[in-house]
């Protein structure tokens, strides 16, 4: 007798694709971005620090043997030299990785990814708006960032400028199981909240 096909559950065909990327998705995603980046431009200036100790200069050596009004200058270059390194960086890693794969490393690793108008691919200007949309998102200390969590579409500031929204690009699927959990848990935490509220009023 040949088997009946079985039926997808609910669980099954409930995933989270499509969907708008929550706070903490988005957090984990940029703060592995920020780590990529920051790696990545100590790398570079580790090679560059290579370099110039082949051609027998050292910046810490440079710096404490020029005249005190060149070590201002000095110090001055290479701090510009490393902040300048690291949004030149930033930008071409974001936004071209935006362009033509629609995630950045941090978003692969959360199963997020980065879209425009009607579900479009992120085009050289949206991405150069969005990356500039995320300074203005962190002037106000961040609160732009955390427009996230009072819009019903998850977006951030610099969602909004540059019109792009992010979503799930992953097959998670609800369990089922685990809301039930959770269902059955409130109930209790809630009772021994309570509990403990009428033995401190005693």
């Amino acid at each position: 007798m040949p088997r009946q096909p079985q039926r997808k559950t609910q669980e099954e065909e409930i995933t989270f694709v499509g969907h708008y990327a929550g706070f903490v998705t988005r957090l984990s995603a940029f703060l592995i971005d920020i780590l990529v980046v920051t790696l990545t431009t100590s790398l570079i200036w580790g090679v560059v620090a290579l370099i110039l100790q082949f051609f027998g200069l050292d910046l810490n050596t440079v710096f404490y043997t020029i005249a005190s009004t060149s070590q201002v200058l000095f110090l001055f270059v290479v701090v510009f030299a490393s902040f300048g390194s690291t949004l030149v960086l930033g930008f071409v890693y974001n936004v071209f990785l935006w362009m033509f794969a629609g995630k950045t490393l941090g978003k692969a690793v959360m199963g997020i990814r980065v879209i425009g108008p009607r579900g479009s691919r992120v085009t050289f200007w949206r991405g150069l708006r969005r990356y500039l949309g995320y300074w203005i998102s962190a002037i106000p200390l961040f609160l732009g960032y955390f427009w996230v969590l009072v819009t019903d579409e998850r977006v951030a500031w610099h969602d909004i400028f540059a019109r792009t929204h992010v979503i799930y690009d992953y097959e998670a699927k609800y369990s089922e199981a685990l809301l039930g959990r959770l269902a059955r848990m409130i109930p209790r935490v809630e009772k021994n909240f309570n509990r403990e509220l009428d033995q401190n009023d005693e």
